[in-house]
């Protein structure tokens, strides 16, 4: 019962303060301890209450502090004397009271901290046994102390479920979800070392301690009480809990991880905030309520105490246990290393935690893969380290010599040496496999050998660099087996064999295929090469690949014969380098390479660039090149039909650059029905190298429009002949039009035609293709179209689903 007062502070009045003696325990000693409640409308101080201790002020002093040395939460204190009615009623210490003020005080970065943060205090059974999903099963035991009208102990129970009924795997990611698990184990470590014989939940049933759920994170933490009796045997165990606490506190001080925090807590703080050094000129100032012989006594304390401490922890040093120390052979990827350690030092291998496990305070787990032939760990605690090496007994490369299998593995290869596969042999690689290559090491399959490294759509293999240096990617060298890469990656490659030289894939007098793969990430290198070589020709099928971020040419391809068909080119480009797209270069035109279906875009150079090339150019989207978007000279025969080629930028300083064709130095072109928008010149036909002669196009359903210099420019000693296309500017020929082709979109680069465009139905139908350049069957209305693209009305895809209405 309060009974109502003035409380008089500084000269100022508080009136109808309630007041009341505090504590059950307390209530004889004398003088009497109180407790002091003000109206909420004037609170004292930016408090509500005020709690005035009367007994074993030293100590419930010096915890608070130590608790808040230690940086946990906990109580301000201070002396101060008390009067009642004029007449002096004894010296107290003011221990601040654990409610809303104390978390605003306490707890300034949590928003709101004092409406939306849940503070519950224990009272015996308040031991963190899970009680079932009734609240009420927990209402007398964990008082709500804010957000009352809130009848809500979910949060409790969450909390009581995850600390008992958690599997031991998953203990610690539950606890550390609802508790903040490193300032708990440093609370009970603080115990320790005061030995709080008060009970509390260190070494009792769950009373006189609080609960608060940290709005900040959701997470709750721990704020003591009561500490009178602390500093009492300084020879007890720090394991007193492990036969007073309850079973879950048993659990928590028990769990490995957090026995090693507890060791640390106590042993850092014995040598810090409870030091000598820190302790005796705290106790010196106690105030002369706390006399000479009890502050000698806390003095006696803490001298006993901190060795007592420090006894108790296990002085483990480390070790390796793991074939007594001695290096190891492994025939799996996959390692461990065990052995002892302190509690106080965490262990790092090869300077990193991960993989780093603790079965007992004492002890250590490493798990981790292989990642060389010859595997050295440091295992070290930041006092003492210990080397052992692991030798991998597996596949490293070297020279084959009988078919080999590379068997698929949850873990990579390590390639220290290179792979040399030689006459008659053949090596597999089976999906799934990843290989890492040493910096420079390469796979190399000489005349004779094959080469099968296939994998799937959902397991492909992988080719790539250890660590940060790159290594020298596949060289073929004059075998004409039929060596196939397909669903691979090949990445991080660089020239490193000169003669002949190396890149990403390379073909020399070889014959490969190369299907649904990505290569990628070269250090100023080819990502695909071929070349004649010591009399053999090459033989590539690029078919369905992803090919970027190349340092050099992104595809080069000489003599022999090229398939190249559906591959996706970009991000092509070294500085201020000039590089191309797809470079052919003397091809005959008996096998002239075929390029079909490919898209290439945002390279430094040329899209397509041909040299003395034979070629048959289809249904090719090329865009975003430095320069122009097919190249035809030094005498070159091609076909180019169904192709689209915009926005090829040019440079200001050259005045050939720009062109989306450009057919030059005697070479012939045979251009139908072909898109070619907005770049600085359409068509270009020119001598480009004195004395090499003009070039000779003709030019059928086509469209050349948008272009900044010239739809179709030719010098003097060229030829062209145009018909039926729509040229911007004119162009005498039969069938040709000077009228806006009405693209559907071209800022987006969309090209297709508008059904009312002028270019539909308006082509001709002599040597027109049977497809467009999605493969749409021509012609889909009454006529051919001009241009790429054939007319049809479109969904969302690029599907013939509807026929154009008729044109009359």
């Amino acid at each position: 019962v309060l009974l109502d007062g003035t409380f008089v502070y500084g000269g100022a009045a508080f009136y109808n303060v309630g007041v009341r003696y505090r504590g059950e325990s307390t209530r004889n000693v004398w003088p009497r301890p109180y407790r002091i409640k003000f109206p909420d409308a004037r609170e004292f101080e930016d408090r509500e209450r005020i709690n005035l201790v009367s007994d074993e002020l030293g100590r419930e002093s010096l915890a608070h502090d130590l608790f808040q040395r230690a940086g946990l939460p906990s109580s301000d204190t201070r002396f101060v004397t008390f009067y009642i009615n004029a007449s002096l009623e004894g010296d107290y210490l003011d221990v601040e009271q654990v409610d809303n003020d104390f978390l605003e005080a306490h707890f300034p970065g949590d928003d709101a901290a004092s409406l939306t943060g849940n503070l519950y205090r224990g009272k015996d059974g308040a031991d963190l046994h899970y009680r079932g999903a009734d609240p009420d099963d927990y209402a007398p035991y964990y008082l709500k102390k804010n957000n009352e009208d809130a009848d809500d102990y979910a949060d409790i129970i969450a909390l009581t479920d995850a600390l008992d009924n958690s599997s031991d795997a998953n203990f610690r990611a539950e606890a550390e979800a609802l508790a903040d698990m490193r300032q708990w184990v440093r609370w009970f470590a603080v115990q320790a070392v005061l030995d709080n014989h008060e009970g509390a939940l260190w070494i009792g049933q769950g009373d006189d301690y609080f609960l608060y759920r940290r709005p900040s994170d959701g997470r709750f933490i721990l704020i003591s009480w009561d500490h009178d009796c602390t500093f009492m045997y300084a020879d007890h165990s720090i394991w007193e809990p492990n036969w007073l606490a309850s079973t879950v506190v048993k659990r928590i001080l028990n769990y490995p991880d957090f026995t090693r925090w507890y060791y640390q807590d106590i042993a850092s703080i014995a040598a810090n905030e409870f030091s000598v050094a820190e302790m005796y000129p705290r106790i010196d100032a106690l105030p002369d309520v706390v006399d000479a012989s009890y502050r000698n006594m806390l003095k006696q304390y803490v001298a006993d105490r901190i060795p007592e401490l420090n006894s108790q922890i296990p002085a483990t040093t480390l070790s390796i246990e793991t074939n007594d120390g001695d290096d190891f052979t492994m025939t799996s990827a996959e390692v461990t290393l065990e052995g002892n350690c302190s509690p106080l030092r965490d262990v790092l291998v090869n300077g990193s935690a991960d993989g780093v496990s603790y079965p007992t305070a004492t002890t250590y787990r490493y798990e981790g893969v292989l990642w060389d032939e010859d595997n050295l760990f440091a295992v070290s605690d930041g006092l003492d380290t210990l080397t052992i090496t692991v030798h991998w007994d597996s596949f490293h490369g070297g020279t084959l010599t009988e078919d080999t299998l590379i068997a698929a593995s949850s873990y990579p290869y390590a390639i220290t040496s290179n792979i040399i596969v030689p006459a008659d042999i053949t090596l597999t690689i089976e999906p799934g496999v990843t290989l890492h290559f040493k910096e420079n090491r390469y796979l190399r399959v000489n005349g004779g050998g094959r080469l099968l490294a296939e994998g799937t759509a959902a397991h492909p293999i992988l080719f790539t660099k250890q660590g940060s240096g790159y290594w020298g990617g596949i060289l073929l060298d004059q075998t004409q087996e039929d060596n196939r890469i397909a669903h691979a990656v090949i990445e991080y490659t660089r020239e490193a064999i000169s003669n002949p030289r190396s890149h990403g894939v390379s073909a020399y007098g070889a014959r490969v295929t190369i299907s649904d793969s990505i290569i990628r990430h070269t250090d100023f290198s080819n990502a695909v090469q071929t070349y004649p070589w010591m009399g053999l020709d090459p033989t590539i099928y690029l078919l369905r690949n992803e090919i970027y971020d190349i340092q050099r040419d992104a595809v080069h391809v000489t003599g022999g014969y090229a398939y190249i068909q559906g591959n996706h080119i970009y991000d092509v480009r070294h500085g201020a380098y000039e590089f191309e797209g797809i470079e052919v270069s003397h091809m005959d035109v008996t096998t002239p390479a075929v390029l079909l279906d490919n898209h290439v875009h945002d390279v430094s150079d040329d899209c397509l660039d041909l040299n003395d090339s034979s070629a048959i150019i289809e249904r090719n989207e090329l865009h975003h090149c430095g320069d122009k978007g097919i190249s035809i000279g030094d005498p070159s025969s091609t076909t180019l039909v169904n192709n689209l080629v915009y926005s090829c930028l040019g440079k200001s300083e050259d005045p050939h650059s720009g062109a989306c064709i450009a057919v030059k130095d005697g070479a012939v072109s045979y251009i139908m029905n072909n898109t070619v928008a907005d770049c600085r010149r359409g068509v270009y036909v020119y001598e480009g190298h004195a004395g090499d002669g003009g070039g000779s196009a003709t030019v059928v359903n086509s469209i050349l429009w948008g272009h900044s210099i010239a739809a179709l420019e030719l010098d003097a000693l060229s030829t062209v002949a145009v018909t039926y296309s729509d040229i911007e500017g004119g162009w005498a020929g039969e069938g040709n039009i000077d009228l806006d082709p009405l693209f559907r979109g071209p800022q987006s680069g969309v090209y297709r035609l508008l059904e009312e465009s002028p270019c539909v139905d308006t082509g001709t139908a002599v040597d027109a293709p049977d497809v467009d350049i999605r493969g749409v069957y021509r012609p889909h209305g009454e006529g051919y179209e001009r241009g790429a693209h054939e007319f049809f009305e479109f969904f969302s895809c690029y599907l013939p689903l509807a026929m154009k209405s008729s044109r009359p």
